[in-house]
């Protein structure tokens, strides 16, 4: 298994707009439903930064690969290009093997800053 992060740094006056379109576009959930994403969550800095990971676990870099590849992710890819647009950087997506895991939760919970 793997995790993927994604690195987001937006400007903190755009931080907002991002969210939005990630919630409205619903682009977490539909990962889920069209590939073989285990699980995802979009989590937001404390600390006011504007520093958003969105992350995911894979059941191996073959699944992600494939998501990568899917036609849907070029359709929000212009939007949060311009959302991002002046951002200090984009981190690139990087890729962890997931050596073990424990866990309380049994289910990942829907959360949503609405």
């Amino acid at each position: 298994m793997i995790r993927t992060v994604l690195t987001l740094r937006v400007d903190p006056e755009r931080l907002e707009d991002v969210l939005t379109m990630y919630r409205d576009e619903d682009i977490l959930q539909f990962s889920l439903d069209h590939s073989d994403a285990l699980a995802s969550e979009l989590s937001v800095a404390s600390d006011g930064s504007g520093e958003i990971i969105v992350t995911a676990l894979w059941p191996s870099e073959a699944a992600y690969e494939g998501w990568l590849n899917h036609p849907s992710r070029k359709e929000s890819a212009p939007r949060l290009a311009q959302l991002l647009k002046g951002a200090a950087e984009v981190g690139p997506g990087r890729i962890f093997e997931v050596d073990h895991a424990v866990s309380k939760i049994p289910s990942t919970p829907n959360v949503s800053g609405q």
